[in-house]
Order: C-alpha cells, then structure tokens, then sequence
C-alpha cells in the first residue's frame, strides 16, 4: 500500500502537511468477495475510527459507472496518520485484506475544503427501487398538500393548468427547500464526526 509518509524525520511532518490530512483509498474487488469484503471494511472503519487523532471514516460503495469501494478517513495531522501507518492493528488488517482484493489507489488531501466540497459531488450507494422510493417519498406529500391547500381555489382551472401548476410548485419547492436538506443530510451520513479529539 502506498504511504503518504516517507523516511524523514517525523518531526517535519506537521510543516510538509499541516492540518488535518485526509485519505481516500480505492479498492477493487474480487469477484464474489463483496460481502467479505464490506465486513472487513466495517472493523477497519471501526479500528481506525478509535485510534487516537482520528476525526471520522466511512466507506462509500460502488456507484453506476464504477466497481471501487472508497475508504475515506481524516486525521487531525499527519503526525498521528504516521502513528497509524505504523501500527500493528492497521498491518494485521491488511494482511487480512490480500485474497480480498485485486487493485487499490490511495489519494491524500492536506486540509479539509477540498475534500469537503468533494462531498457535494458524491452519488451514496442506492439501488434503483430505492432511488424510486425515496422521490416518491417526498413528491407524494407534496402533491397531496397542494392539492387540499390549492385544489378548491384552482377548481375552476382546466385541468392542464393545474398539472403545470403543481408542477412548477413541486418543482420550486424540491429546488429550494428539499434538495439543500437531502444533501446536508447525505453529508453527515457519508462523514460521520463522531470523535473529538484534542492535541
């Protein structure tokens, strides 16, 4: 696995990456491996989430045009990821990793907005049923209370101008309202930060 830390001095690590360090590392598969694969993922997402400096990690599936699971965790600084690289709990997880794998690419981000705002741009993992069911969720309730609200008032209308009018309300309200809540929510479940940790 490619490090993000050389054979210097660990001293000088703090000036060559200040801030928080954060890593993503993609995976390929094994064909029929996906399951062991994902259950060793959850105890080194469990394992590295306890060690000290570490401010979060999650593991992102693959989407519709790829077949990498990401692993994506943050440091508080580079002096604790070389702590970590160096650990025997981190090499003991690798090695269980070796038959499960066939590629792997390991990216590093020095400070937080660039990965952040990476975040904006990140489709999580949902079959199609579930992408069906989860516009349905929120169009329903909003097609139903324009309808009692509107439905007497706009009675009078032809049908067709009332379709395009609910429309277009359906459509202004996902646009200002729900898609700013459904990414802020997406946000939190792909990063949690749930560890504090202090110098």
């Amino acid at each position: 696995m490619a490090e993000l830390t050389g054979s210097f001095d660990t001293e000088k690590l703090p000036r060559i990456a200040p801030g928080s360090v954060t890593i993503t590392i993609a995976r390929t598969v094994k064909p029929g491996c996906s399951a062991q694969f994902t259950t060793w993922s959850k105890e080194m997402i469990s394992t590295v989430q306890a060690f000290p400096g570490c401010l979060g990690a999650t593991l992102l599936h693959p989407g519709n045009e790829s077949d990498e699971y990401h692993i994506v965790f943050r440091f508080i600084d580079a002096v604790h990821l070389r702590q970590w690289e160096r650990s025997a709990d981190r090499n003991n997880l690798l090695a269980k990793s070796d038959d499960l794998i066939t590629a792997e690419r390991v990216t590093v981000t020095a400070g937080d907005d660039e990965f952040f705002a990476a975040q904006t741009h990140v489709t999580p993992h949902r079959t199609k049923i579930g992408m069906f069911l989860s516009e349905v969720a929120w169009v329903y309730p909003l097609a139903l209370g324009f309808t009692i609200v509107l439905g007497p008032t706009l009675g009078s209308l032809s049908v067709f101008v009332r379709a395009l009018i609910f429309t277009a309300l359906i459509g202004l309200t996902s646009r200002l309202a729900i898609a700013p809540f459904r990414l802020r929510w997406h946000r939190r479940r792909m990063l949690p930060q749930n560890q504090r940790v202090t110098k």
